[in-house]
């Protein structure tokens, strides 16, 4: 049997690779090979496919490509397509991230006839790239038996069902229903027994499937042990239970990225790194010292500021994290209570004490603000900018997106079935337009207060994002 995925474009007014991997797609990859499947993928965010590098220095010999930092991280290549009529009254130009779709047509010319066809989704509101790339997929191979997963396909299933085209919509995330769903489109007969999670956790994502890596992402855990009220991500872990792999197996996952994908960037996406870090943060860092893997770690999902300690800044300091993100939101009491208690100001303040102790510049730690929450007046969020500039700490503005099922969703005024396009943070969608401007004021102040971080930061160094 042959396999193929498809990993879509976003489609937003912004995107950015902050070392994004469909990791859900590329673990199905890897069972599906272990059975005898044939695979072929197709990544329409692979800002390093030797295809979409050639392609786009023959079409614009006057620019770099890949473009990337250092780190792996960087800019997709993005084309300016017509606005959805919801979007209309949005004054920025909204653009498709990923590789052209010619250059996507032509791939799928050349790919053979497969028998199943897996597609993943981002994002909700990026819901036309995963609806273009079926439309595209039918034209190619007609009736193959094509199934959805994915976050989209998760918390808009219904939307999903009736819209995207896809024969099937799967909205959890359990491997042995997604193999036996497969199982039942194709009736291939699986050699072997569906995995349990003992056993599907000793698989690695198939990460050789990309010809050239500069980055791997490590989830090392399903769910949140946290509900803030804004964030939906423990919404996506199978019966919202939280679970850690074991660190001994992470570390298995790193030595293998390092030593056989040649990779030296990892970017962690878990929702609570530092949680009871002496029972998974530390022993992972301290497998990866004991192996003398020199790697260079990322946290683009920010870190937990409650439970970062003197021990913990020195361990991530010396396992080669780099350019660390604590998560804030708000420095307004009432809210941080509202939203969860997750953190406060004075333990954000402390957690950067503690990184600069163990050895980071003040302007090498980023710190994430919230805007655009429920009723959330434009002052509060500029003192939370002052407050963390006072710090000398880098500002990262974080545009809240309501995701469906959440206290703060349901506190939007949004409908349940709202066209998802209406979930997108870069529409400020429980303001309207008519207050754009006052939010690009805020997003400018923020700018502001960066530059002058950067201006006051010792000669040589660059801060993060440069």
């Amino acid at each position: 049997m042959r396999a193929l995925l498809v990993n879509p474009w976003i489609c937003d007014f912004a995107a950015y690779d902050l070392w994004a991997r469909p990791l859900g797609l590329l673990q199905i990859a890897a069972y599906l090979r272990r059975a005898g499947v044939e695979v072929i993928l197709v990544d329409c965010l692979d800002r390093f496919d030797p295809r979409l590098v050639g392609y786009l220095r023959e079409k614009y010999p006057e620019r770099k490509y890949p473009r990337a930092t250092p780190y792996g991280d960087g800019p997709y290549h993005a084309e300016t397509i017509p606005k959805p009529p919801v979007y209309r009254d949005v004054p920025r130009r909204y653009k498709r991230y990923g590789m052209p779709v010619e250059l996507f047509r032509r791939l799928l010319r050349e790919s053979p006839q497969p028998d199943v066809i897996l597609v993943s989704s981002g994002l909700t509101y990026w819901y036309p790239g995963v609806f273009e790339a079926i439309r595209l997929l039918r034209e190619a191979f007609g009736p193959v038996p094509l199934l959805l997963g994915g976050i989209y396909a998760a918390l808009c299933p219904e939307h999903a069902r009736q819209n995207s085209g896809a024969d099937v919509v799967y909205a959890g995330s359990a491997l042995p229903e997604i193999l036996r769903l497969i199982s039942e489109l194709t009736g291939f007969p699986f050699k072997e027994p569906f995995p349990g999670a003992a056993e599907e956790a000793r698989v690695f994502p198939a990460y050789d499937l990309y010809p050239e890596l500069r980055y791997l992402t490590l989830r090392t855990s399903a769910g949140c042990p946290f509900r803030c009220s804004y964030c939906g991500w423990y919404l996506l872990a199978e019966s919202s239970r939280y679970t850690r792999l074991a660190p001994d197996r992470v570390v298995e996952a790193i030595e293998h990225g390092y030593r056989n994908l040649h990779v030296h960037n990892f970017a962690f996406y878990d929702e609570a790194l530092l949680y009871r870090a002496e029972e998974h943060l530390l022993p992972i860092l301290e497998g990866v010292r004991k192996k003398g893997l020199q790697c260079i770690f990322h946290t683009p999902n920010a870190l937990h500021a409650r439970f970062l300690t003197p021990e913990l800044a020195s361990a991530m300091k010396q396992a080669g994290f780099v350019q660390p993100r604590l998560a804030l939101e708000t420095v307004d009491p009432v809210r941080q209570r509202r939203t969860g208690g997750k953190v406060n100001a004075r333990e954000v303040e402390r957690a950067l004490f503690w990184l600069e102790q163990a050895g980071y510049a003040p302007h090498e730690i980023g710190v994430n603000v919230l805007i655009g929450l429920p009723e959330q007046p434009l002052a509060e969020v500029e003192a939370s900018l002052e407050f963390v500039h006072r710090l000398g700490a880098r500002i990262f503005l974080e545009e809240y997106a309501p995701v469906p099922g959440t206290p703060a969703y349901r506190e939007s005024g949004l409908p349940p079935d709202a066209d998802p396009l209406l979930h997108n943070n870069s529409i400020f969608p429980l303001y309207g337009p008519e207050h754009y401007a006052q939010f690009q004021r805020i997003k400018d102040l923020a700018h502001h207060l960066n530059r002058e971080l950067e201006e006051k930061k010792p000669a040589g160094k660059k801060g993060a994002g440069s």
